[in-house]
């Protein structure tokens, strides 16, 4: 198994205040309340009002759905990163929101205390995600117009070493491409080790590649270390979400006529 260390300098002390934030957020939630869904409503408020201050006009973040241009629904889904130049179809009273598909740029699964099970169902819902947002032709698996998917665990319940074993067993990045990101592994790893959390990801195969895969897929397992995770969830959200953005090259025209397309399913 391949492991990358991230060098960025020294730590960004504003990202690190805003993801200490977040953490204690999260902990106060499960400290006051046994209620998943309260607790998990509270894990994505943070999460969301970081990004709405911190990314550019031309993103915005919401929690919700999105509808396919077919008319099909997605499942509840955490923080959906959306093109700001569409507008919502819908917004409910708690903020959550109906947004088109070719909207969405990238979609967050967050889980407050991460464990082999959630990483199993979401990759399930990364499946079914990605069968959804199909329908688009130019969002084609892997491709970069196409929207991405990360599963964010804000800590873990179990060790590293059982985290990891059991994303790279279940991923199935044909399927569905999916990066895990950790913010703090569990205290018994952090203790005996110099990085806080980071990333799991599967490199897909390459002809230059000298090594052989351990999957029979050829994709690459690799966790890359980090001492800023959150920053580095930021940075790499903005400037994928450009290449995305780019990639996709919607005109104003073009969206006038997605929104036509879905205003059938808007007022339904």
């Amino acid at each position: 198994m391949k492991n990358y260390k991230h060098h960025h300098g020294s730590p960004n002390p504003i990202m690190a205040q805003e993801e200490a934030a977040i953490l204690l957020s999260v902990e106060r939630a499960l400290a006051s309340s046994t209620n998943s869904q309260t607790v998990g409503r509270n894990g994505e408020l943070p999460f969301i009002s970081f990004l709405q201050r911190y990314l550019p006009t031309t993103l915005r973040a919401v929690s919700g759905h999105f509808i396919t241009p077919n008319g099909d629904l997605s499942p509840q889904l955490d923080v959906i990163v959306i093109d700001a130049r569409y507008p919502l179809l819908s917004e409910n009273s708690d903020g959550s929101a109906l947004v088109m598909l070719n909207s969405v740029v990238h979609v967050y699964e967050l889980k407050t205390n991460l464990t082999s099970r959630d990483i199993k169902k979401s990759i399930e819902n990364a499946i079914k995600i990605t069968a959804l947002t199909k329908q688009i032709k130019e969002f084609s698996p892997g491709e970069w117009g196409a929207p991405q998917i990360t599963l964010l665990g804000y800590r873990t319940e179990q060790r590293h070493s059982s985290i990891e074993s059991t994303f790279f067993q279940h991923s199935r990045p044909e399927l569905a491409p999916m990066d895990g990101v950790i913010l703090r592994c569990h205290p018994s790893d952090s203790a005996a080790n110099d990085w806080l959390g980071g990333t799991l990801h599967l490199e897909p195969p390459f002809d230059s590649e000298g090594g052989k895969s351990q999957r029979a897929d050829g994709y690459f397992p690799m966790f890359i270390r980090s001492h800023t995770p959150l920053s580095d969830i930021y940075y790499s959200l903005v400037q994928n979400a450009y290449y995305t953005l780019g990639e996709r090259d919607y005109s104003f025209i073009d969206i006038g006529a997605h929104l036509n397309e879905y205003m059938s399913w808007a007022t339904a």
